[in-house]
């Protein structure tokens, strides 16, 4: 479990400095913005199947502007930290039924949900970041070990 919520800590940090970051900086390329409105909708997307309720209304690939995300990042991060406060160990492995935007069917367990939900953004979020550094050299730095080392901070 505390695995899980690190790596979760870690999404919401990541997402967090992303915003920040693509705040800092103009961007010229459309595709950042979609891209990080489909990390956020995905996250939104699985949140909503964890619930048990359909899918079927979320857009996964719409255009949209960087101002209109940050309620995106603060709903999801309030989202999930509600929902896995009230999971146990045991719950982890509980299976999940669910069809995906297409109807498929699929049984996947809640921890490798999860799993899927911290990593998938980082895979867009390193997409962001090339397409960032084409347009200004700026990469957002958000490596895993950037937020293990908020942790590391010297005493003196």
């Amino acid at each position: 479990m505390l695995t899980i919520r690190r790596m979760m800590d870690h999404m919401y940090w990541a997402n967090d400095a992303l915003l920040a970051g693509l705040r800092e900086q103009p961007v010229a390329d459309g595709e950042i913005g979609k891209l990080f409105r489909h990390i956020l909708i995905a996250e939104q997307v699985w949140a909503t199947r964890l619930e048990g309720k359909s899918t079927a209304h979320l857009k996964l690939w719409e255009e949209s502007d960087v101002a209109s995300l940050e309620a995106l990042v603060r709903g999801n991060e309030e989202r999930y930290k509600r929902y896995i406060d009230g999971l146990t160990e045991t719950d982890l492995d509980r299976m999940l039924d669910y069809a995906n935007q297409s109807g498929t069917k699929f049984r996947t367990s809640i921890r490798d949900i999860l799993i899927h939900v911290a990593l998938h953004g980082q895979y867009h979020r390193g997409q962001i970041n090339s397409a960032l550094r084409r347009q200004s050299g700026k990469p957002v730095g958000l490596d895993p070990i950037l937020f293990a080392r908020l942790d590391e901070a010297p005493n003196s």
